[in-house]
């Protein structure tokens, strides 16, 4: 019982460490430089977000997935039915920081340029 539980302990654990493991914390809830919220979820080379400008009347809310390799994020995006907007597109994002990133290059529309990281 012992060993079971040890290894179930030591999964959880190289589950958990996983992200920090390949580098910058990026989970977390995020404002846009239009105001908009992110909330991004990163597990390993994996990124994905949801995003809003406001959570009970939205102009515009999106989801995205990608890949991060080093400080490179590539997405692809969709503006989803609980805003009224209808584009999609893709992103190429530079982590600046854990708590920065900015776009440097933008298909289909997108609008905002700059995230900030609102919490940890």
């Amino acid at each position: 019982m012992l060993k079971k539980t040890l290894s179930c302990a030591l999964l959880i654990l190289a589950l958990t460490s996983l992200d920090a493991a390949y580098g910058q914390d990026l989970n977390g809830v995020w404002k846009s430089n239009s105001g908009g919220t992110y909330y991004i979820r990163r597990h390993g080379t994996e990124i994905w977000w949801y995003g809003e400008n406001s959570p009970t009347r939205p102009s515009w809310s999106n989801i995205a997935y990608g890949k991060i390799n080093n400080k490179t994020i590539q997405l692809r995006w969709v503006d989803i039915p609980k805003g009224v907007t209808r584009s999609m597109g893709t992103l190429t994002l530079r982590v600046i920081s854990n708590k920065e990133i900015r776009a440097t290059k933008k298909k289909g529309g997108f609008g905002d340029s700059i995230w900030r990281k609102k919490t940890p």
